[in-house]
């Protein structure tokens, strides 16, 4: 089975078809959050955050911190 290179599911938004997410500073699990594009919503922060750890995306190439997800290396 070939490894994933790219995140997807609830992280692309299904309307724009981009990665780009408005996330509140004081986001917390039940902060609804929205494609910052189009303004569709996504999911709450605790299922996209949920979503991103089931992808692997928190295992060393990407790193959440402060309501942000940011790229490592």
């Amino acid at each position: 089975m070939a490894e994933a290179r790219y995140l997807n599911h609830r992280l692309e938004c299904p309307y724009c078809k981009t990665i780009r997410l408005r996330i509140p500073e004081d986001a917390n699990p039940e902060t609804p959050i929205a494609c910052d594009d189009c303004g569709k919503y996504l999911g709450t922060w605790d299922e996209l955050q949920t979503d991103l750890a089931r992808q692997g995306g928190t295992n060393g190439a990407f790193l959440i911190e402060k309501g942000r997800i940011r790229k490592i290396g």
